[in-house]
């Protein structure tokens, strides 16, 4: 038996506790649901600043994937999908791509 995952498995568990905890997913909720997804990522950025534990700033990043994957639901997206072509792209692109002024 395979037990592999892939990344919609993600996708339907955080959208059945979405659903589950009353966190909508129509269509009117996605700019909100995009503004969350940054909000996450400020926590992380801010938690880093501070000092604090890399855990801290671990769980910041993980709620940022959370909302992404709520978003992916409400969009009916095939996250597997995009992240393997988009991977693909980035494999075949070029060494330090789209970096002018550096970027280490």
């Amino acid at each position: 038996m395979n037990m592999s995952r892939d990344l919609n498995d993600y996708v339907r568990q955080v959208r059945e506790l979405a659903d589950a905890k009353g966190f909508g997913s129509r269509p009117e909720r996605i700019w909100e649901m995009l503004a969350l997804i940054h909000s996450e990522v400020s926590e992380a950025t801010d938690a880093y600043k501070k000092g604090e534990p890399m855990e801290k700033v671990g769980e910041e990043l993980i709620d940022a994937l959370i909302r992404i994957f709520h978003l992916l639901s409400a969009l009916g997206q095939d996250a597997e999908k995009l992240y393997q072509r988009k991977m693909e792209k980035n494999w075949a692109r070029p060494y330090r791509y789209n970096t002018v002024r550096g970027g280490e």
